[in-house]
């Protein structure tokens, strides 16, 4: 009898230990993988300063911070999108989940991560596959598809004939071409889809190529000075054609009590500017004239000081072409932390697919904006259309 009830002893220890252990809180690290040294809008947007003020804000909240303490590592992916999977394929141990802004390969990254069972979040990656959770299990967004916006956009002013240009850099290059596609799977004309070349030569060249339309999409800003000068130059604005800043499509941008420099400082920007419509995500102020509780810089001060990420750091020595990628950053390791504390509540194991589950039905404030998803895991967010009359340096919403 002893002999009987040792074996079965034994037998169910050898069973529990075959289990998978559930999920035990642990010092979980986020992977925040990107270009940095490349691309001026992500070499400009101090990403080390991003995440460890949304790690702080996480590993303050009680509630988030209970069973996990909340880590972070920098990534680097080379400038040439080509080589960024064979990088990304090495960075399998160097975090629980992965932050991944590109917009390049994203369809492949996901697939990787698929394969590691471990979470990759995004706001930039576009194409209809990712949001197929059969195919793509472990991938969430925390922003609506760019193009879905920009789709809107197009419906509700019933422009037919759209181009999209690009700066040099690889990563607006592989951009553009998915903008053009994601667009192209809607029915959307795209008429053309170009390089340009960072010469007044090139800029006309490019505009003249591109024919009859009424909207052109810009990716990447870097040329866009040059671009909207040299279309106010060939009158394009009196023709129809408005211009819509890519990036803009994908964060928060101030603009209440917030006058531009660029445009106070350079007249023939400022009147080409009128043909400028910039979609950009409602802050949480709600966009009335309150002095801009709502807006990017505020959310910042509002989620940490200075002592939080070190030294006196002011968010206005982020350049306004790194706002996306810094403010995006904050809000996508804020929404990593909140699936996580949801799974954690649920008792499901920890895996990539639960996690990026657990993405579902959330709803949280962020550094500048809500943060809300429905039960299918798709973000939901206001949306602003700002505009200038040609005379001021000022930004104001005409649509919502």
């Amino acid at each position: 009898m002893d002999t009987l009830l040792l074996l079965v002893v034994v037998a169910a220890v050898a069973v529990v230990l075959l289990l998978p252990l559930p999920a035990q809180g642990t010092r979980f690290r986020v992977g925040v993988v990107g270009p940095w040294a490349c691309d001026p809008l992500f070499s400009k947007a101090r990403p080390g300063v991003a995440a460890q003020l949304a790690v702080d804000r996480v590993n303050k909240d009680p509630w988030l911070s209970r069973v996990d303490t909340f880590d972070y590592v920098l990534l680097q992916e080379p400038c040439q999108t080509s080589r960024g999977l064979k990088t990304f394929l090495g960075f399998r141990t160097r975090a629980s989940a992965f932050d991944r802004p590109t917009r390049a390969t994203a369809r492949a990254a996901s697939m990787i991560s698929k394969s590691w069972n471990k979470a990759m979040f995004s706001w930039a990656c576009e194409g209809q596959a990712l949001e197929d959770a059969g195919s793509h299990p472990t991938f969430a967004r925390s922003t609506p598809r760019p193009s879905r916006v920009l789709l809107s956009l197009l419906h509700y002013f019933r422009w037919a004939h759209v181009g999209i240009i690009a700066s040099s850099e690889p990563v607006w290059v592989e951009t553009a071409d998915m903008l053009a596609n994601s667009l192209r799977s809607y029915g959307m004309m795209v008429r053309l889809v170009s390089v340009m070349e960072n010469s007044p030569h090139g800029a006309r060249k490019t505009l003249s190529a591109g024919g009859a339309l009424h909207a052109l999409g810009a990716a990447g800003r870097r040329d866009q000075r040059l671009l909207l000068e040299t279309a106010y130059d060939m009158r394009l604005g009196d023709g129809g054609v408005a211009f819509v800043p890519y990036d803009a499509l994908t964060f928060s941008l101030p603009h209440r009590n917030v006058s531009y420099a660029a445009l106070r400082a350079n007249g023939k920007l400022r009147r080409a500017y009128d043909a400028v419509l910039t979609v950009t995500v409602e802050s949480a102020g709600g966009g009335g004239g309150d002095g801009g509780a709502g807006d990017f810089y505020e959310g910042v001060r509002a989620g940490g000081g200075p002592g939080e990420v070190g030294g006196a750091w002011k968010p206005q020595q982020v350049t306004k072409e790194g706002l996306s990628s810094l403010r995006n950053h904050l809000q996508l390791v804020l929404f990593t932390a909140h699936a996580l504390r949801h799974l954690r509540e649920s008792g499901d194991w920890l895996s990539g697919g639960n996690l990026a589950r657990h993405t579902q039905n959330l709803d949280l404030q962020g550094f500048s904006h809500p943060i809300r998803t429905n039960g299918s895991s798709t973000a939901l967010l206001n949306f602003l259309v700002l505009d200038t009359d040609g005379l001021s340096w000022e930004l104001r919403p005409t649509h919502r």
